[in-house]
């Protein structure tokens, strides 16, 4: 669709000029309106024949003078102010903003961002060559004060683990000064709310790659929802087994808040407990109820002494690496 002649528009102009004397405009004004709308001057004749479409494809010759063109590519036509600015803005983006940041970074600062690209692309290396697949992954699942971490750390003596508690290492993340989700962690941890599982989930792969001659792995306390189990397995690996710890409620709160008095932990409080009991029983105890489905849980009771515990844990594993064709103990362990 092409602009209306230089005349016509001139016309038009007047006419509205006449009909509306308060807007009406100076010559010069309404001449610079069309220059700015319509396309520029040419010598027009009313028996001139109309160009052709194919004359006027970009690169033939129209028949115009040199220099004309039509409003549709040129002058302030609405697609070119919005075009110009798009790319005034992209520009601006992807030149001028990042130059002025790393302009105003101090040396320490720059030196720490360009290490920091080098580490994320190194891991994200890692990640694509390291094979968790071959990898034995066992959950350790119970309540609040089951006994998970104690019970995990006799197994990897016993076994050749390497024990990961994902309680731990977002504790340990917590603490760590340049971490970017340490108050969010904190937050969580003190309201009893399960940690978004991005973050756990790339703690405990991480923790895995540190470990990179070991087939076997203890991730207790992980994982609390079934939407972890599932991002886990989608991103990382398949769990051999669950090992649950079942121990009735008055029990484990009888234990926590005794460990409470001297582990100098900020979720060992009588508020804190609760909520955590209210997490595990509306979100963790249906992971245990859906690996169960799949006969992947083995179960150990918490009723009696310490030691009756862990025996009953140790010749669970012992039969579950029977079951996988494994030593119980690898030799390199």
């Amino acid at each position: 669709m092409f602009s209306p002649t230089r005349n016509a528009l001139l016309s038009s102009l007047q006419a509205h000029a006449a009909r509306a004397p308060v807007a009406r405009f100076r010559p010069s004004t309404t001449r610079l309106i069309i220059r700015l709308y319509s396309t520029p001057p040419t010598e027009e004749t009313n028996d001139k024949p109309k160009p052709k479409i194919d004359q006027l494809t970009m690169g033939q010759k129209s028949g115009k003078k040199k220099g004309s063109s039509t409003g549709m590519f040129f002058g302030f036509h609405p697609f070119a102010i919005f075009a110009s600015l798009t790319v005034l803005a992209s520009g601006y983006l992807m030149i001028i903003k990042p130059y002025m940041e790393w302009n105003y970074k101090t040396q320490d600062e720059r030196q720490r961002d360009e290490k920091k690209k080098i580490h994320e692309a190194y891991r994200k290396m890692q990640i694509s060559e390291f094979p968790f697949d071959k990898k034995t992954v066992v959950f350790v699942l119970g309540g609040p004060g089951s006994g998970k971490g104690t019970n995990s750390e006799k197994l990897v003596d016993d076994f050749g683990f390497v024990h990961l508690s994902a309680g731990d290492l977002l504790r340990a993340e917590q603490k760590r000064e340049v971490s970017q989700y340490g108050e969010l962690i904190a937050h969580y941890i003190r309201e009893g709310l399960i940690v978004p599982h991005e973050i756990t989930i790339g703690l405990l792969r991480n923790a895995m790659m540190d470990h990179p001659r070991c087939d076997r792995f203890l991730i207790d306390g992980f994982p609390r929802n079934l939407v972890q189990a599932k991002a886990f397995e989608d991103t990382v690996c398949k769990a051999k087994k669950v090992l649950y710890f079942e121990c009735p409620e008055a029990v484990l709160l009888e234990r926590l808040l005794n460990r409470g008095k001297t582990s100098g932990r900020t979720d060992d409080n009588i508020e804190s407990i609760k909520k955590r009991f209210s997490t595990y029983f509306n979100d963790s105890k249906p992971v245990i109820d859906a690996y169960a489905k799949d006969g992947k849980v083995i179960a150990v009771s918490c009723e009696g002494s310490m030691e009756d515990v862990y025996k009953n844990a140790q010749t669970q594993v012992a039969q579950l690496f029977k079951d996988l064709g494994q030593e119980p103990k690898p030799a390199s362990a």
